[in-house]
Formats: structure tokens, C-alpha cells, sequence
């Protein structure tokens, strides 16, 4: 069978392409050799050494193996919705189908694809060789969004022949062109806390995906070898691009505070405000089609003001000003976004028996005192808290609450597309908690993370990040409620709402699992920018 003029890269689940399984067809004797890839790890961080066993297994029980090229690649890619962003037109190294929104960016790539050429493998023996390289210190990790996706690949290919010797000689008797063989396997990559680009690096101004490609340099040799070889350059021409057909590949995808300059990129989408005052002929939050009615009295103020309960002292909690707030809190309301001065001699790290009195106007309407003190969450952790009500202290009660864990996926002001200017962020609800309150005291609510995140990370592109959104249902102001029997039955409300920001982050390596977790910052800034 004459060779092909050009070898066909099509991926297929069975590690052959569908020319090539034609041309094994005709020859109903010839058997398909094995190729397969193992990685050491399940998941690799930046700057990891990724090893993969190569292993070729020549099932024929009479025909040689003589491997004419082994193909290694490893990839990192970055894919973004054309509809969602403006982008830059296409360089040398990103590439998008005609008629397909994603534009393709491979800003990670092995530098020699060649592993070894011109072997013989002897009839039903395997061999298997073991590559090595380095990821780059600074990459995005595994993310699969809903207007751009993060990544990553190893690749195998095999060309070669089934060659037949003469009796004693190695002079060839007859040979039998063997498909092309293809195997991909997806790398789980999760970045460090200190990588994920929330904090901006006077020497990473780029973000965390690289603005040129990085070549990796590709180190192998052959199982129980000493010495560790170089890829050579191929000769050959390289494959240009990838299989958008790959989409599938599964991945996941932590973070610490933004500073002023990410929020000038990504807006606050992640802000603490009051909805104007609103009125409802019903009392669930998620009632449709409200008739709304007149309010006589301006919106509603809403403003936090963290606690601190002091263990020296006796239960009752100190409670800070709204005005002079803790640093890592500042205190808002319907009218006013900007934020307030910092307290004195208040710490920014870790703080035990953190809560937090919402008030509504001049009134405190309930507390917040979140089960975990820290704002930062690993996969699999659990977030929760308890709401103490106190319905007797002013003229507003607290009829029904809302609470919901969830996800954005905010797209730069550089990038967003002109037709979603106003709209550039997608959320995500992961769990939510309804309960009227009306007549409770306490109550408390429990959310899982998922057990893949994502973990919170930013790009040049995007800014992924998690909050617990809170919505709250009042009776109106200066309503008389001893005219009704109970305050359910008072027909208006008024809404607000408080988003508190929080970090998730993919579990620590082994190496770094020792480490006291007080050790982290814990801030809002996300939630309030610092000036």
C-alpha cells in the first residue's frame, strides 16, 4: 500500500483516524499497534515537571514494527467567543475556523515535536519511552467558561511500517504500511495562590497567559535508560494548530486581593449596594409580574459594619462604626460608593469572631457571623453562617432572605465586545437559600464549593471570582404595624442587597498542606477598592 502523501492528524477515541483505519481494513491480518500515555500526575501546578510514559506495544505476531516517527507535543490553549470579545486580529499563532466564534491562542507548545524515528520494535514486544518536561512558572489554569476556556494537552502520534525480514538477513521480504496512530490525554493544571493574578506583579504587568508562545524544551529516553536526550528538531513539516473537535477535553479550574488597577479592568461587578426602594403586592422574592407601588420615602440606606466579638470580655460584641470601619471593610450605602477612611490599629489578618451588622438606614436590621472567620475556601470546603434577626429594634423587620453561592465570569473593559458593554458579566449560581424570617430569631444556611471549582483567577481577558449574594425582603418605612395582624400581611417591600466576596482555591500541594492557613490575608477588596 503506497504511503500517504501527507499524514492525516485527526483525533479519534480509539487512537486512529479514519484514513487510516481504512487502509487497516484491507488487510485483515495486520493488527493496529498500541499507543498509549500515562502521566505521573493528576494535576500540575506552574512550574511542575510533567513526566509521561510513551508506550508502544507491537501486537503482531509476525510482522516487525519499524517506527518511522514518534510525535510529542504538549499544548496549552486559550479560546475565546468571538462574540463576547473584541480581539486583535488573528497572529501566526492563534487561529479561528471560518464560521466558528472561537478564536484559538496556543500559548504553550513543545519546541521539538520528533521523540525518536527509524526503531524496530521485534513482534509482540513493547517499548516505551519516558518524556520530561517543565511548565512555565506563570499560566492560567484549567478553565472551561462560558466565554473563553483554558487548555491544556499531551500528544502522542506514531507513524511507521510492519516490515517482514528474510530468514538470517536483514534485508527486507515485505512490508505493510501501518495507520497513523494518535492518542491526546487533557492535563488538569491549577495555579498557586500566588499565581492565579489577582495581584498585580510589577513583572507580570501581561497577566498570567503568556503574550508570546512558550517553547518547551522536550527531555526523553527509553524505560530503564540512564541518560536523558534532547528532542531533536523535525525535519518534517509541523502540524499547524489543533482539533477544535477536542472541545470536550474536561477541565477545572484561586485568589487574593485585587487591587485598584483590576478593578479599573473589570469594573466592580462585585459591589456592595442597595436597590432602590421597591414595593410588591406579594412577599416572595420570586414573584413575577409585581405590581409595583409608590413609596412616599426615599430608598433605602444600606451600610455593614463589621463586629469583632472580644473573648476577654463578655458576649456582647463591640461593634465598629459604619464611618470607621476596619481596613479590610468599608461601609456603604444606596447613594455613596465611594469608600471610608480606615480605622486605626485594626489588624488585616486573620480576625476571630468576624461578624457583621447589616444596617438598614440608621437601623440594624440582622447580623451575619459566617460559620468559617476566613474568606478564603478550598474545593470541597463548606461556607455557611448564621443571620440573627432583631426584629424589635426599629421600624423595619426583615419578612424573607435570600442567600445564594455564586460564580462570575467578568470580561475585561479592554475586550468586551461593543454589544455587551453593559452586560459583561455572566453568573453562575451554585447554591442558593430562600427562608421567610419573618418570625425567627436565628436561622443559618450551609453551601458546599464544588469539588472542581473553579478557583478564583484573572487573565488579561477575564476575571473569575465567587461571593455569597444575600437579599433581603423589608416591610416599607414608616408603616404602622400595629394596623396589621401580622407583618406578612403588609402588601408593600422593600429589597436590598449585600454581595460578600469570598476566595476559592484548588487544595494545596503536599509540599505546601503544612502551612498554618492562618497564615493567609484575609481582605474584601475585591468587594471595596482601596484608595
Amino acid at each position: 500500500m503506497p504511503p500517504p502523501g501527507k499524514p492525516a492528524r485527526r483525533f479519534s477515541f480509539f487512537g486512529l483516524n479514519s484514513t487510516a483505519y481504512s487502509a487497516l481494513s484491507g488487510d485483515a491480518n495486520v493488527k493496529v499497534p498500541q499507543l498509549k500515555l500515562e502521566a505521573d500526575k493528576e494535576v500540575y501546578r506552574p512550574g511542575d515537571l510533567i513526566t509521561v510514559n510513551i508506550e508502544i506495544k507491537n501486537v503482531s505476531s509476525s510482522w516487525s514494527l519499524l517506527i518511522e516517527k514518534l510525535y510529542f507535543e504538549i499544548k496549552g490553549i486559550e479560546k475565546l467567543d468571538t462574540q463576547w470579545f473584541t480581539t486583535p486580529k488573528p497572529t501566526p499563532d492563534s487561529r479561528q475556523r471560518r464560521g466558528v466564534m472561537m478564536r484559538e491562542y496556543a500559548f504553550m507548545d513543545s519546541s521539538s515535536p520528533t521523540i525518536v524515528s527509524n526503531q524496530i520494535i521485534s513482534s509482540g514486544a513493547t517499548r516505551t519511552y519516558v518524556v520530561r518536561t517543565l511548565l512555565p512558572s506563570l499560566i492560567p489554569p484549567s478553565y472551561r467558561g462560558a466565554t473563553i476556556r483554558y487548555l491544556y494537552y499531551i500528544k502522542a502520534s506514531l507513524t511507521g511500517q510492519y516490515l517482514v525480514f528474510e530468514n538470517g538477513t536483514s534485508r527486507v521480504e515485505s512490508r505493510q504500511e501501518v495507520p497513523e496512530l494518535d492518542e491526546r490525554l487533557p492535563l488538569q493544571i491549577w495555579v498557586t495562590q500566588k499565581s492565579n493574578g489577582m495581584v498585580g506583579d510589577e513583572g507580570h504587568t501581561d497577566g498570567i497567559v503568556p503574550v508570546m508562545p512558550a517553547l518547551l524544551d522536550v527531555y526523553w529516553k527509553e524505560l530503564g535508560g540512564d541518560e536523558w536526550v534532547k528532542a531533536a528538531e523535525s525535519s518534517d513539516e509541523v502540524e499547524e494548530g489543533y482539533e477544535s473537535s477536542r472541545d470536550e477535553i474536561l477541565s477545572v479550574s484561586s485568589y487574593n486581593p485585587m487591587k485598584e488597577d483590576l478593578s479599573r479592568t473589570f469594573g466592580s461587578s462585585l459591589s456592595l449596594q442597595s436597590f432602590s426602594g421597591r414595593s410588591s403586592n406579594r412577599g416572595s422574592l420570586y414573584a413575577e409580574g409585581r405590581a409595583s407601588i409608590a413609596s412616599n420615602v426615599g430608598p433605602p440606606r444600606l451600610s455593614v459594619a463589621e463586629v469583632l466579638n472580644d473573648p476577654a470580655s463578655d458576649r456582647s460584641p463591640t461593634t465598629l462604626s459604619p464611618s470607621q470601619p476596619p481596613r479590610h471593610l468599608k461601609a456603604f450605602s444606596a447613594e455613596d460608593d465611594s469608600t471610608a477612611p480606615s480605622a486605626s490599629g485594626t489588624s488585616e489578618g486573620f480576625v476571630r469572631g468576624r461578624s457583621y451588622n447589616i444596617r438598614l438606614d440608621d437601623q440594624v436590621l440582622l447580623r451575619f457571623s459566617p460559620k468559617n472567620s476566613e474568606s478564603t475556601y478550598y474545593f470541597c470546603d463548606m461556607i455557611g453562617g448564621t443571620l440573627t434577626f432583631f426584629h424589635e429594634e426599629g421600624a423595619r423587620k426583615c419578612l424573607e432572605l435570600s442567600v445564594s453561592l455564586e460564580m462570575t465570569e467578568t470580561i475585561s473593559r479592554n475586550y468586551v465586545h461593543h454589544s455587551r458593554r453593559h452586560t459583561p458579566t455572566i453568573t453562575k449560581v451554585f447554591s442558593d437559600h430562600h427562608e421567610v424570617v419573618a418570625d425567627l430569631v436565628q436561622t443559618s444556611f450551609l453551601f458546599s464549593v464544588p469539588v472542581d471549582g473553579p478557583m478564583t483567577f484573572t487573565t488579561r481577558y477575564v476575571s473569575v471570582q465567587w461571593a455569597l449574594r444575600f437579599e433581603f425582603l423589608t416591610n416599607p418605612k414608616n408603616v404602622d404595624l400595629t394596623r396589621y395582624e401580622h407583618p406578612l400581611m403588609i402588601e408593600g417591600r422593600d429589597k436590598c442587597e449585600w454581595i460578600l466576596p469570598i476566595t476559592v482555591h484548588a487544595p494545596p500541594s503536599r509540599t505546601a498542606s503544612a502551612q498554618n492557613r492562618n497564615e493567609r490575608a484575609v481582605t474584601l477588596d475585591p468587594l471595596w477598592v482601596r484608595t
